[in-house]
């Protein structure tokens, strides 16, 4: 078994440049333990290791934790963190005056939680203890970079505006989700080394053709749904990660509906979900022919199979905005431009 911890890195950005400045390295030893005072004097009672121009700080924790607690204890490293900033900055402005040399260095940090084991020394070593090194590694040109997914929430009242990224990290194969402060999150970053996350959806509008008959299956979303409740529908979500417009089509009607369907990729538009405070979503909605199942689901209160004529004619405030305008436009450019050229 393995300690539960916080794990906090610290490092001075721009040291290794102004120590080689004859004037920084004559007195570098009493830079650098006044900087470690500092840190000592805001993170007692914990494990602090010394690393050259930086530090690891280790605090143990209680293997239970609650979403309360996880805000209350990133509140209370971030509010120890600005205290050492704040006297870091002065400890540079003593040093510039009194030895009539520049010391415009700042603060690299990164924090983490997790488990760790002890080593005899009383050491700690793990793949948290790594992981925390590379955050504080790109907290570049200085900064606070949080794992995002050991601590979901941040709290309100924090001294730090937070924006939230995706880094890949050296040596860690996965993606890492990330809060980094402004002036890290906004820096120029190769493709490689940051993946945007946005949401994209894509939606099916399902036909059969029997006897030179088209009929569009609508499904009414249940009630209790968040987003159009009890409005008529065809078949779609998000867009799963590394998976094509036609593969998403197809699985939503697998797992929603549990049908199989055909897209015909060319006979598409594209469509937005705009909710008030809410980001931005792009879709696509395609045509979608009709293979073969049982159309059924639990998230519908209703599944049928309308005729064109009954598709026009019911209410349009029984449908989620432009669905059946766009239902019909499809299956009118479907007859136009593929009927008499592909056998369906």
């Amino acid at each position: 078994m393995g300690t539960p911890v916080i794990v906090v890195f610290a490092d001075i950005r721009g040291f290794t440049r102004w120590s080689e400045g004859i004037e920084a390295f004559q007195y570098i030893d009493e830079f650098v333990n006044k900087f470690y005072k500092i840190l000592d004097e805001h993170f007692p009672d914990t494990y602090l290791k010394r690393l050259g121009d930086g530090a690891m700080i280790v605090k143990k924790i209680e293997s239970d934790v609650t979403s309360e607690f996880l805000v209350e204890i990133l509140a209370e490293n971030l509010d120890k963190i600005k205290h050492v900033e704040d006297e870091f900055s002065e400890l540079c402005n003593v040093f510039s005056e009194l030895r009539g040399y520049g010391t415009e260095l700042r603060l690299g940090w990164g924090l983490v939680r997790g488990i760790v084991k002890t080593l005899d020394d009383d050491d700690f070593i793990g793949a948290n203890i790594n992981k925390c090194a590379r955050l504080c590694g790109i907290a570049r040109p200085f900064g606070i970079v949080i794992d995002g997914d050991d601590f979901p929430n941040l709290p309100q009242s924090s001294q730090y505006n937070f924006v939230k990224q995706i880094r890949k990290l050296e040596g860690i194969v996965d993606d890492v989700n990330v809060w980094a402060t402004p002036e890290i999150s906004t820096q120029f970053i190769p493709r490689e080394k940051i993946r945007e996350a946005p949401e994209v959806h894509v939606a099916g509008l399902c036909i059969k053709i029997e006897e030179g008959k088209t009929e569009a299956l609508i499904a009414r979303r249940s009630p209790n749904r968040k987003l159009f409740p009890g409005l008529y529908e065809g078949c779609g979500g998000q867009l799963a990660y590394s998976e094509s417009f036609i593969e998403g089509v197809k699985r939503h009607f697998r797992l929603e509906l549990h049908i199989d369907v055909d897209v015909v990729e060319p006979i598409h538009k594209f469509y937005e979900i705009i909710e008030p405070n809410e980001p931005l979503i792009p879709g696509i909605k395609f045509l979608c022919i009709y293979r073969g199942g049982i159309p059924e689901s639990k998230n519908h209160s209703e599944i049928k199979w309308v005729d064109e004529e009954e598709l026009k004619s019911l209410p349009s405030n029984e449908f989620i905005p432009d669905l059946q305008d766009d239902f019909t436009d499809l299956i009118e450019k479907f007859k136009a431009d593929v009927s008499g050229a592909v056998e369906y």
